[in-house]
C-alpha cells in the first residue's frame, strides 16, 4: 500500500555531472551538478543557482564541457562540489590535467573517462534563484577503456555513479536487467 510522504521530487538517477567552463581570464574551473541530463538526441540540460562561478562562466563563454563521474574518481568529483569557484582555484589544486577543448572554449578535464564539449544553446532563469542551461553537444571523447569493440560508451566499464538525495550518497549504477524495447513485448 502506498503511503504519503513530504511532497518533493523523488527521481532517480541523478546523474553526477561535471561542467567545466573557464572564467573571463582563461582560468578553468568545474563543479559538480546534480540535476541535469539529456534532455533531446544532441542536448543536455542542467539546473544550477545563478550564484555559482559557472554561472558567471556560462553567460559570458557560452560554452562548457560535461564530464561524467565514476566510481574512481567520486573523491574528486565530491570535492569539485563542496567547493566554490569564487573562493578557491580548484583545478590547479587538486592537480587536474585540463586541456582546452576542439569546438568550445571550455577545458576538457582529463582525468574523467569521457567529455562532452557543448555550446549554450539557451539560459532561462527560473525566477528562483537558479537557471537552466541547455547544450549542444558538438564533440565526444572516451577513454579507449571505457569503450565496447564498436566504440559505444560501455557504462559497465565506465562505473558512473549517481547522487541519491533522498540518503544523501553516491551510488553505483547497477548491472543491466533487461534488454530495452525488448522486455515489455511478452505484455503486448
Amino acid at each position: 500500500m502506498l503511503k504519503e510522504i513530504k511532497t518533493r521530487p523523488v527521481v532517480a538517477p541523478q546523474p553526477v555531472l561535471i561542467i567545466g567552463t573557464y572564467d573571463a581570464d582563461g582560468t578553468p574551473d568545474a563543479m559538480n551538478v546534480a540535476w541535469g541530463g539529456q534532455c533531446w538526441d544532441k542536448e543536455i540540460a542542467i539546473n544550477i543557482s545563478s550564484n555559482h562561478k559557472t554561472t558567471e562562466n556560462l553567460r559570458l563563454q557560452k560554452a562548457f564541457t560535461l564530464h561524467i563521474a565514476d566510481e574512481e574518481r567520486v573523491e574528486l568529483a565530491d570535492y569539485l562540489g563542496i567547493t566554490s569557484g569564487h573562493d578557491k582555484e580548484k583545478m590547479s589544486r587538486v592537480h587536474a590535467t585540463v586541456k582546452k577543448g576542439e569546438k568550445v572554449n571550455a577545458p576538457i578535464i582529463e582525468e574523467f573517462m569521457i567529455a562532452m564539449e557543448c555550446k549554450v544553446v539557451s539560459i532561462t532563469d527560473n525566477g528562483d534563484g537558479g537557471v537552466r542551461v541547455v547544450g549542444e553537444v558538438v564533440r565526444t571523447v572516451a577513454d579507449d577503456t571505457v569503450l565496447d569493440e564498436k566504440g559505444h560508451v560501455d557504462y559497465s566499464r565506465l562505473r558512473p555513479i549517481i547522487y541519491d538525495s533522498e540518503q544523501h550518497v553516491y551510488r553505483p549504477l547497477g548491472s543491466p536487467i533487461a534488454p530495452a524495447f525488448q522486455a515489455g513485448k511478452a505484455l503486448k
